[in-house]
This record gives C-alpha cells, structure tokens and sequence, in this order.
C-alpha cells in the first residue's frame, strides 16, 4: 500500500492526469501506513521518537494546508473545496490525537494496538476512496465520503471492543 501511495504521488501530477485529490489520498495514505506500522513499536516503547514527531508533524502541516486550500476554494464559490476541509480537518484531528497519544504516559496497556488498527483501517479507507475517485473515474461527493464514514463506524467499533476488553480485564484482575 505504501509502494502504490508513493507511486501515485508522480503521477496525480503528470501532464493529463493532473489529479490533487489523488496527491491528497496519496499523502493520506502514507501518512496512515507510517503511523499505523510506527504504533506497533509502543507495544513495548512509551516514547515517540523522531520519526512518529516528524510523521505526525508533516501530516498537520499538510492538514493546515488543505484546510487553507479549502478556504481559498470556498472564497471562489468552488463546490470541491468541502472535501479540502472535510480531509485538511480530519488529519488535523488525527495528528492532534497522534500527539496526545505520545505525551499520554498512562496509556491503557493496548493502546499501541487500537492506535495500529485505527491508522492501519484508515490506510484501507483512504486507499478504497482512492479507487473509486481515480480507478473507477467516479467523482462525486458520495465516492469520497462514503468509504471515510463507513470505514470510520467500523474504527470506531473495533476501538470499542477493544477498550471493554481492556476494562473487563481491569475489573477482574
């Protein structure tokens, strides 16, 4: 997932396939793949090193531009700039729980898990609306939306299951 990301980095930006939502999936997904494989380190690991601060940095930066990119389209009466601040204000909420993750030292015991499965599942979803926008050619709001609200309800869900087991854990230790 990572390979075909950076691959479709070059080519959103080739002549006659100019595509900045595909660069922004692109980044999406990178970005998720990163995080989500760097989590695993926190299994055994409390501290963020370089590498999750320097991920998680360059995603809110480029978060803040997205949403800055959406502001100016939406100032030119741009209906596509919704999903400029739709997904520049998602990886903002997404970095911002990156860097409360690394600061939180009373973390529950698998959190290192739900931090991997939930960036891990967002690298599917980011790559399945990355299908439907440029495999399929479909472009509409729905094809970019749907995938991000149904695979984050599934998130969610997993998050859950996973944070009982960790309470019914505490109760009966």
């Amino acid at each position: 997932m990572l390979a075909s990301s950076l691959i479709s980095i070059p080519i959103s930006w080739m002549p006659n396939h100019e595509n900045v939502f595909l660069f922004v999936i692109s980044v999406f997904t990178i970005y998720l793949v990163l995080a989500g494989n760097s989590a695993l380190k926190f299994k055994n690991n409390t501290q963020a090193n370089w590498f999750d601060i320097t991920i998680s940095g360059t995603m809110f930066l480029f978060s803040v531009f997205m949403i800055a990119f959406g502001i100016y389209l939406s100032t030119n009466s741009n209906a596509m700039s919704i999903l400029f601040l739709f997904f520049g204000g998602f990886g903002m909420l997404l970095t911002i729980k990156d860097f409360l993750f690394y600061n939180n030292k009373s973390k529950p015991k698998n959190a290192w898990l739900i931090a991997h499965l939930g960036k891990m599942n967002g690298a599917l979803i980011a790559s399945i609306t990355a299908f439907f926008i440029a495999g399929i050619g479909v472009n509409n709001l729905i094809a970019w939306l749907s995938p991000t609200v149904i695979g984050t309800i599934y998130i969610i869900y997993w998050k859950r299951k996973m944070t009982i087991k960790t309470k019914e854990k505490r109760i009966v230790s």
